[in-house]
């Protein structure tokens, strides 16, 4: 028997009402988790936290910082000059990588956001629609490469993770790389998904990508690490799955920033009395990792708004 003729057009209805369903449950355990715990903090407490960050442990999150949203920006560098070779002037490429990740990183929607702002900057280069989604497509696969070489990175340096399993996942994330590379070496220029193609990056850029993601990574991590205090950060590599999943269950709530549920996840990785110098230094990461790039993205792409459009005045 044929299938009732609405029947494709049912599969995306699921398909998007569990996406949806799956978001609701994300943000409604967030909200729940958050309540518990906050309810629980002493606000004395937390503000007693915020003034006991060491000054240098702050001016080294901040480099961290920079670190890694140099890194982000390099992603549109190369994602530009894969798409469009040699067509935007290096200025352009790094002036709309940075804004974008800045404000995307803010706002969230980053496949919406981040399409709307770079179309908007890198259009004045003659750079069409079709091609910016090229260039999205291709950074959300740098940044997807920066995650699993992390990942990786971690899972050999410390075996006990994933219940044993570690270094064996490890490994197989590294023939996953080789293989990677070794295609991208072969006679390929573009890759076809359905109806979308996309140029690829040679194997000697996606090998530079996967490096600077690890260096993005880092510096995330890095950023959160210095704000919590020694004794309870503990080893920097125990730490870092523990950043990494936050930020895995923020993507996946689809809220601006992955606020809410980045901050339940780190808070129920700690017990009860750790939680109050927990929140002082998530408090202090949104601000120098989020908040602050923000502010300053917005401001440098409104002088360039005013300038482009007294240009197109004169």
């Amino acid at each position: 028997m044929s299938e009732p003729r609405h029947a494709p057009k049912a599969r995306p209805l699921v398909a998007r009402a569990l996406k949806y369903g799956v978001t609701l449950a994300i943000v409604g355990a967030a909200v729940f988790l958050l309540h518990r715990y906050i309810a629980k903090m002493s606000w004395h407490d937390v503000r007693d936290a915020l003034t006991r960050i060491p000054r240098w442990h702050v001016i080294g999150a901040i480099g961290a910082t920079l670190a890694s949203w140099a890194s982000l920006t390099a992603y549109d560098v190369f994602a530009v000059e894969t798409v469009v070779p040699r067509k935007v002037p290096m200025a352009m490429k790094i002036f709309s990588g940075a804004t974008t990740h800045a404000i995307c990183n803010a706002l969230g929607f980053h496949a919406i956001t981040g399409t709307a702002l770079r179309y908007r900057m890198l259009s004045t280069q003659g750079v069409g629609a079709a091609d910016v989604a090229r260039i999205v497509g291709l950074v959300g696969f740098a940044v997807g490469m920066g995650f699993a070489a992390v990942t990786c990175v971690a899972l050999l340096l410390e075996p006990s993770l994933a219940g044993g399993w570690g270094r064996w996942l490890g490994v197989g994330l590294v023939v996953a790389f080789a293989l990677l590379l070794r295609w991208l070496a072969g006679k390929h220029d573009e890759l076809k998904v359905w109806k979308f193609t996309t140029p690829v990056p040679s194997a000697g850029s996606a090998a530079a990508q996967i490096g600077i993601g690890i260096v993005e990574m880092l510096g995330a991590i890095l950023t959160m690490y210095l704000l919590l205090p020694p004794e309870i950060a503990g080893g920097f590599m125990t730490f870092a799955p523990i950043y990494v999943g936050a930020i895995l269950a923020g993507i996946l709530s689809n809220t601006p920033g992955g606020i809410g549920a980045f901050e339940a996840l780190m808070l129920a990785a700690f017990p009860q009395e750790q939680r109050a110098q927990v929140l002082a230094a998530l408090l202090a990461y949104r601000v120098i990792y989020g908040f602050g790039p923000f502010l300053l993205a917005s401001a440098a792409l409104g002088i360039y708004e005013v300038r482009h459009r007294v240009e197109k005045a004169r």
